[in-house]
């Protein structure tokens, strides 16, 4: 029994970190991309526009 609580709580937060590794806040337009915001430019995160699917 221990075992089966152990197993499911360690899939729920390995489930977690995976969900929030793909999180993104901004919009994209219609090619998948976007230009980054003022505050992402200070942080590092990105440099100017910038896609998030691959184009086909």
């Amino acid at each position: 029994m221990k075992k089966i609580i152990v197993m499911v709580i360690s899939l729920a937060v390995l489930m977690g970190t995976a969900s929030s590794a793909y999180a993104h806040s901004g919009r994209t337009d219609k090619n998948g991309g976007h230009n980054c915001s003022a505050k992402s430019k200070q942080k590092g995160l990105c440099t100017g526009y910038h896609y998030h699917n691959k184009k086909k």
